[in-house]
């Protein structure tokens, strides 16, 4: 009947109808064959609309002819035919339950809460659930606590389940909050954190973590230090969990554990945090910028900001702290806190840039046109131009008004583009001073001065340059070609910054990074793992897209 269904729908439906009539038993274990195989066709269809309608679904899905993956799929159909499915279902199931307190059909039961699970949000069917809880198995009350915590989300209800003598009801209990981000839900998954089952225990680091909470790394590496094994292979579970690199190397150390089931835990907690790098790599790449905060960087604690830009400028990120790994010199900073600073207000960008007749080749202007994509409206910006030392005789002074400032991005691009004339055009210095001069053009919020010069830059900046620049308050990054003293000097005094790049791609990327560094927004802060480390890694991992950043540390004088 369902292979020539097609071709007499209405003739076969009856008929189909009074097989179901004549013998219920006999149609399900037909039905459950043909759904085997066939979940697509019009008679399959039918076929299913009848189980829902008669309350026959519930009995399909416990049948054994049907493995669980072929359950679940009919189930998943069944709910497209009649949304209200998981209903019936979980009524059924309750019904069970009360008539047998010990669940003698307990691996029934559990099959059906897991394909719940995948069919119901769990608000629907809360009384059914309920009514599990009256059942002596605990297997069966820690599944139902599992499922009433996600539909409810009740950290009060969780709460109260955290009193349960069984384990296992706690650690589902506290799985039902994983992914509720609240004040409450934070409190309760940092308690249960400090129960004394592994299980609970690693339920609520792991919730914390995709919360974002970067505390519960440290406790992670504690844990895998545990004198007892399932605590060291819980905590190897999680890590693999969380599929994140910095713990590669302490699961490196566990693939040498004593106990046979922590190696293989471990074993495959490195097999899925390689799988997790892998899926990364195919995401979208964020342009990621850091700098050391403060004037010594051998100090006691450091302090890095951190920019974090989609690629196209229009994608809004939602970065948590657990996203950040920090290392030096390759060794990973596990404890560390970051504060998520506000947006910065308005501002005025100044970029000094050496004049050129193919400007639109110029790697620097390159690395600013970039910029563009990350240009807020309320932003001010200039571009000021200036020759080289050895022309600069014939130069125009201070009295040379600055270019006009623009809030609009076309207008800015055609700055970087647009070859200035020479009688625009200043030595450098001068062209610095000119950005600081009390009446240099508007200025909304703070002054930043984006500089690129050449290594090769003669003469050096005077104290009234570096006073004005100081008292303006104005911040100042350099971008050269190569080691300079005579700039390295001037950031030097004025606070500012200084890096170098020997190629072109290098010079635009810097420049680049240097105004990202401007909407740096996040501040990380920890003690040192390497006193006398020579570079800070940054990276961003999150589901959605990633970046790297490095700094170089200046060497102790």
């Amino acid at each position: 009947m369902v292979r020539d269904f097609s071709s007499d729908t209405v003739r076969y439906r009856h008929s189909i109808r009074e097989l179901l009539d004549d013998d219920r038993n006999s149609f399900l274990a037909n039905v459950i064959h043909i759904l085997r195989s066939d979940t697509d066709s019009r008679a399959a269809q039918y076929l299913l609309a009848l189980l829902v309608s008669e309350n026959l679904l519930y009995d399909a899905l416990c049948d054994p002819a049907l493995n669980l993956d072929q359950a679940l799929a009919v189930a998943r159909l069944a709910a497209r035919v009649n949304p209200m499915v998981d209903v019936g279902v979980a009524r059924r199931l309750a019904e069970a339950a009360v008539s047998n307190p010990e669940a003698s059909s307990l691996g029934d039961a559990g099959r059906i809460l897991q394909i719940l699970g995948e069919i119901s949000d769990g608000t629907r069917i809360l009384p059914s659930l309920m009514r599990l809880l009256r059942n002596a198995n605990p297997y069966l009350r820690s599944k139902a606590v599992l499922m009433i915590g996600r539909g409810s989300h009740s950290v009060q209800w969780v709460r109260r389940r955290l009193g349960e003598a069984d384990a296992r009801v706690r650690a589902n209990a506290v799985e039902a909050l994983w992914g509720v981000d609240t004040a409450g839900a934070r409190e309760l998954l940092r308690f249960a954190a400090s129960d004394g089952n592994n299980r609970v225990a690693s339920n609520a680091l792991l919730g914390l973590y995709w919360l974002g909470d970067h505390t519960v790394i440290p406790e992670l590496l504690k844990m895998a230090g545990h004198a007892t094994n399932l605590f060291r292979l819980s905590a190897a579970w999680v890590m693999g969990e969380t599929g994140d690199p910095r713990f590669s190397e302490v699961l490196g150390r566990m693939l040498a554990d004593s106990n046979a089931g922590v190696r293989k835990r471990a074993f495959a907690a490195v097999s899925q945090i390689k799988l997790a790098a892998a899926q990364l790599a195919q995401n979208r790449e964020w342009l990621v910028s850091a700098f050391l905060v403060g004037k010594d960087p051998h100090k006691a604690s450091r302090r890095i900001r951190v920019a974090v830009v989609p690629g196209s400028g229009s994608e809004s990120l939602k970065i948590l702290p657990t996203h950040f790994i920090v290392s030096e010199d390759n060794q990973a900073v596990m404890s560390y806190q970051v504060l998520e600073r506000p947006a910065p207000e308005a501002m005025t960008v100044i970029f000094v840039f050496p004049r050129t007749t193919t400007p639109e080749v110029a790697p620097w202007n390159q690395g600013a046109l970039r910029c563009l994509d990350w240009k807020r409206q309320a932003d001010l910006w200039c571009t000021v131009p200036y020759v080289p030392d050895d022309d600069s005789a014939t130069a125009p002074g201070l009295e040379l008004e600055l270019p006009p400032f623009s809030t609009q991005a076309e207008f800015a691009a055609a700055s970087f583009t647009n070859p200035p004339k020479r009688t625009d055009c200043t030595d450098f210095w001068t062209a610095l001073w000119r950005t600081v001069r009390s009446e240099a053009g508007p200025v909304r919020g703070k002054r930043h001065l984006i500089v690129f010069a050449p290594d090769d830059l003669g003469r050096i900046a005077g104290h009234g340059l570096v006073a004005s620049v100081i008292s303006s308050r104005t911040s100042v990054q350099v971008i050269s070609t190569g080691p300079n003293s005579a700039l390295q000097d001037f950031c030097r005094m004025t606070g500012g910054a200084f890096q170098f790049g020997e190629t072109d791609a290098a010079v635009a990327d810097l420049v680049t990074r240097a105004y990202l560094n401007l909407l740096a927004r996040y501040d990380i802060t920890y003690q040192p793992v390497v006193p006398a480390a020579s570079a800070i890694r940054v990276r961003v991992n999150s589901h959605t897209g990633w970046g790297e950043s490095s700094i170089s540390i200046p060497s102790a004088e």
